[in-house]
């Protein structure tokens, strides 16, 4: 399966956004957190950063590896 590059810097700004505002959610009082949104989150989170870290990063021009 061929996997298009050109995409993984928008999943990783959304990975990052995500995390940013789990560490957010996370400061909220224990009584006061939202645990529907911080599963879902989570859930999301983990699957972006799996197919960021499935994408090898190749070279446009010659192919290798970076």
């Amino acid at each position: 399966m061929v996997k298009i590059t050109a995409f993984i810097p928008v999943f990783e700004d959304k990975l990052n956004h995500l995390k940013k505002s789990l560490k957010k959610e996370l400061e909220v009082a224990k009584s006061d957190r939202r645990k529907d949104v911080i599963k879902s989150q989570v859930k999301e989170a983990k699957h972006l950063q799996k197919l960021v870290n499935s994408v090898e990063k190749k070279c446009p021009h010659c192919g290798g590896k970076i």
